[in-house]
C-alpha cells in the first residue's frame, strides 16, 4: 500500500525522468550516427581489390579525358559512344555528336537510356574542347553566371566615382590563357574561377598605364563584402588585389556544382605536387584554398569507381556485341570514339581506329 501511494505521488517524476533518459539514449544514438570519419586531401588510392557494383557515364568518360591515352589518338572524333554492361550483361548504349561544335547532342540509339545535359558533356569533352569551359557547363552556370555579372557591374559604377579611369580588364579567361597565366606564374592554378564566367578583373588607371598601388585597391574589400562575393586582395599566398569572385574558392563552387569536377579531377597530381611544395616550404598554410579544393574532391568520389595503374585484357567479345548494336546509329571505328564499361571483368576501354586500351577498375579508398 505505501508502495502504491508512492508510485502516484511521484508517478509525474518518474515519467519526466524515464523521457529524459529516453531522450539522451536517442541523442547519443544520433552522435553516432552523424559521427563521419574526416577525409584526408591526400592518402587516395584506387583500390581493384574491391568489386564495383555500378558504373555511370561520368565514370567512364573521366577515365581518358585529359588523359595521355586519349590525348595520344590525334584523331578528330565525330561521334562519341558508351555502352556499359552489368553483372548480368544487360547493356545500356548511348552516345552524342557535337554539330559544327556545338553543344553535345544525344545520338537516338534503341534500347539508351536517356542522358542529362551533364552526361552529354561529359561525352562530349572526349572529342571536342570549347574556347571558354563556361560555354561546356552554362546548362549549369548560366543563373549565378548573370548574378555575378550584375555584382561586377554595381561594383565597377561605384569604382567609377571614385576613380578618373577603371575598367574591367579580365572577365571570361580562356583555356589557353589560363594556362599561359599558370606558365608564367600569374596564377597557382591550372583551372580559374574566370574560366567559369564566376571572376573579373579591375584595373586603375594613371596616366594611361594600371596602376599597381594596392590601396588604390583597397575599397574592393568593403564593396565585394556589400556584394557578397570575394575579394582577391584578401587571399592567403596568392594575392590579387583587383580581382573579385563569385565563390570564396574551387572548392565552395565544387560543393554547389559537383559536375565540375569533371574539370578539376585531370589536376589532382598538379594540386598534389603542389600542396607538397608548400608543406615542404613550411608554408602549408598558404595553400589552404588548394588543401580545401582537394578534400572536396576527395568526399565526391570516396568509395566510388577508379581506374587503377596498369592495362588489363578488354572484353573483345562486348565491345564487338556493343559495336554490333551501335551500327544502325551511324558509329563507325575509323571515325568516332566508343568508351566501354563491363562490370564482369571489372575494367574500362577505349576504342578507336587506333585499337583498344583497357584499364582494371577499383574503388577509391
Amino acid at each position: 500500500m505505501l508502495l502504491y501511494i508512492f508510485f502516484v505521488k511521484n508517478i509525474f517524476r518518474i515519467i519526466t525522468v524515464s523521457v529524459s533518459l529516453f531522450a539522451c539514449s536517442l541523442i547519443e544514438k544520433a552522435k553516432e550516427t552523424l559521427i563521419v570519419e574526416p577525409v584526408s586531401w591526400d592518402g587516395f588510392q584506387c583500390d581493384n581489390s574491391q568489386k564495383i557494383k555500378q558504373l555511370n557515364v561520368y565514370d567512364v568518360a573521366q577515365a581518358f579525358y585529359e588523359k595521355d591515352t586519349l590525348l595520344k589518338q590525334n584523331i578528330k572524333f565525330q561521334k562519341v559512344f558508351v555502352g556499359i554492361a552489368d553483372t548480368q550483361g544487360e547493356i545500356s548504349v548511348a552516345g552524342v555528336k557535337n554539330p559544327d561544335g556545338g553543344r553535345p547532342e544525344e545520338i537516338s540509339i534503341n534500347q539508351t537510356v536517356k542522358l542529362s545535359e551533364s552526361e552529354k558533356e561529359f561525352l562530349g569533352a572526349l572529342a571536342y574542347e570549347p574556347r571558354y569551359l563556361y560555354d561546356r557547363w552554362s546548362h549549369l552556370l548560366a543563373k549565378d553566371r548573370a548574378i555575378f555579372l550584375g555584382k561586377r557591374d554595381s561594383i565597377h559604377s561605384i569604382l567609377k566615382t571614385q576613380y578618373n579611369s577603371v575598367k574591367v580588364i579580365s572577365d571570361l579567361r580562356s583555356l589557353a590563357n589560363q594556362r599561359r597565366y599558370l606558365d608564367k606564374n600569374k596564377s597557382t592554378s591550372p583551372i580559374s574561377m574566370h574560366n567559369f564566367g564566376f571572376a573579373a578583373d579591375f584595373a586603375v588607371f594613371q596616366k594611361g598605364r594600371i596602376a599597381n598601388n594596392f590601396s588604390l585597391y583597397r575599397p574592393l574589400n568593403d564593396l565585394t563584402a556589400q556584394h557578397g562575393i570575394t575579394w582577391g586582395g584578401n587571399f592567403i599566398g596568392f594575392v590579387d588585389p583587383g580581382h573579385i569572385q563569385l565563390f570564396k574558392n574551387g572548392a565552395e563552387m565544387l560543393r554547389k556544382y559537383p559536375d565540375l569536377r569533371f574539370e578539376f579531377e585531370p589536376y589532382r597530381a598538379f594540386y598534389l605536387s603542389w600542396m607538397n611544395k608548400m608543406i615542404g616550404w613550411g608554408k602549408e598554410a598558404k595553400a589552404g584554398d588548394t588543401k580545401e579544393l582537394l578534400v572536396e574532391l576527395n568526399k565526391l568520389k570516396k568509395d566510388n569507381p577508379c581506374t587503377c595503374n596498369g592495362t588489363a585484357s578488354y572484353p573483345m567479345p562486348l565491345i564487338a556485341n556493343i559495336q554490333n548494336q551501335l551500327k544502325p546509329s551511324g558509329y563507325q571505328q575509323v571515325t568516332d570514339l566508343l568508351l566501354v564499361g563491363d562490370l564482369t571483368t571489372q575494367t574500362v576501354s577505349l576504342v578507336t581506329s587506333n585499337g583498344v586500351i583497357a584499364y582494371p577498375l577499383g574503388v577509391w579508398k
